[in-house]
């Protein structure tokens, strides 16, 4: 047992933990429009960022789960027609980030589109396919918490000022059709709410971090009382 502590102690010495940093992040809480809405709501980002609406989807703000605002989108495609063509866009500067991950939270109307597709781009203007979410039709109404998506194995997307990701209603999988959430009828007006869009990521050191001369005397201490004790557990 003394043995594994003083191995603990060493490997904490010598390790440099990371942790993820906020890049941007649009909670919507001082949003407030409730009609005719213009301007895009302004995010607390590190880099800057901008959101826009996408295709003619017209917004407003609405209640949250808690007691702040969300926003309010509708004004989709009619049935059949449009497809990944309506939505909203998050431009993301990631300069001086990596290991990037999105996630946000969603409630939509029941005769709001049950599918939607996340995009992204790294040239600022051509659009990749991430992945699809589906609205479970028992959430109608409700706030889905947790929704999101590790962009950390798309390189590009590191330290990129011209990032940004779409989230645009969709087909139903294998259709030429809009599923609605919950119910039999989807609708234009069928409305899709958005809260806490969160990019994360780890912030790029400046400099490798170089340790100072007593944590080499404490590191090989430890590594010389590690070893002593192995030997003297040999002898016995």
């Amino acid at each position: 047992m003394q043995l594994r502590s003083i191995a603990l102690a060493v490997l904490a010495v010598a390790s440099f933990h990371t942790h993820a940093d906020t890049i941007a992040l649009w909670d919507f809480n001082t949003f407030s429009c409730s009609s005719n809405c213009k301007e895009e709501p302004k995010g607390e980002t590190a880099n800057g960022g901008k959101l826009t609406m996408v295709g003619g989807v017209t917004f407003t703000s609405a209640g949250d789960a808690g007691k702040g605002s969300a926003l309010n989108t509708t004004t989709y495609a009619a049935q059949s027609t449009g497809d990944l063509t309506r939505g909203v866009q998050f431009m993301v500067n990631t300069s001086g980030y990596t290991d990037l991950v999105l996630s946000f939270t969603q409630r939509n109307s029941s005769t709001a589109s049950a599918w939607t597709a996340l995009q992204y781009t790294v040239d600022g203007s051509t659009w990749l396919s991430a992945t699809t979410f589906q609205m479970p039709s028992n959430k109608a109404a409700t706030f889905v918490d947790g929704l999101s998506f590790n962009f950390s194995s798309i390189l590009e997307a590191n330290d990129n000022e011209n990032f940004g990701i779409r989230i645009l209603a969709t087909f139903a999988p294998g259709t030429g059709a809009y599923l609605p959430t919950s119910g039999n009828t989807y609708g234009t007006s069928g409305t899709i709410r958005y809260d806490n869009v969160l990019f994360s990521g780890t912030a790029i050191p400046e400099t490798a971090p170089i340790p100072e001369p007593h944590t080499y005397a404490l590191m090989l201490a430890g590594l010389a009382a590690v070893g002593l004790m192995a030997r003297r557990r040999r002898a016995d």
